[in-house]
């Protein structure tokens, strides 16, 4: 799922979110606070592509307390899915099956670009810490999704 609705939203419980930007050899992950207000950067997990680290995300969520995963969609910048988009869908998929607290997909278009940027205005060089790229690129997910489940909270009732 891809758009995040009223329903969607309604359904996310109180407590910390993971946000995971998965990629082929890397997956950054971030942190929300518990009041889910603010997204930080966590960690980056690199490992073989043939073995996805599953236990090492389970440690995490049940280690930090995590009420829901927020896994970032790759689209195409037309909204369509392409071959990485499904590979997330599927890592997403197997993550709803193995954890107990709900999975949900978020639109990740640009945030890797926003990464490489935050680092840049650092003085950093992207390509030297591909690490902080992708923990920066899933903070910005989790916050993309954090801003928009606080938006829908303040909004959604008092039409």
């Amino acid at each position: 799922m891809t758009i995040i609705d009223s329903s969607v939203l309604d359904s996310v419980p109180p407590g910390r979110l993971l946000g995971i930007d998965f990629g082929e050899k890397r997956i950054g992950l971030a942190i929300s606070d518990p009041s889910q207000t603010i997204a930080s950067s966590l960690k980056t997990l690199v490992y073989p592509s043939n073995q996805l680290p599953y236990s090492e995300i389970t440690r995490i969520v049940q280690e930090q307390n995590v009420a829901a995963v927020i896994v970032g969609l790759p689209l195409h910048m037309n909204g369509q899915y392409g071959a990485k988009a499904t590979q997330a869908m599927t890592f997403a998929d197997t993550l709803r099956n193995g954890l107990s607290v709900p999975v949900y997909s978020q639109d990740e278009r640009w945030t890797t670009q926003s990464a490489h940027k935050s680092l840049q205005e650092r003085g950093k060089a992207p390509s030297k810490h591909r690490d902080r790229v992708d923990q920066i690129a899933a903070a910005f997910l989790l916050q993309s999704f954090i801003d928009r489940l606080q938006y829908y909270r303040k909004h959604a009732h008092s039409s």
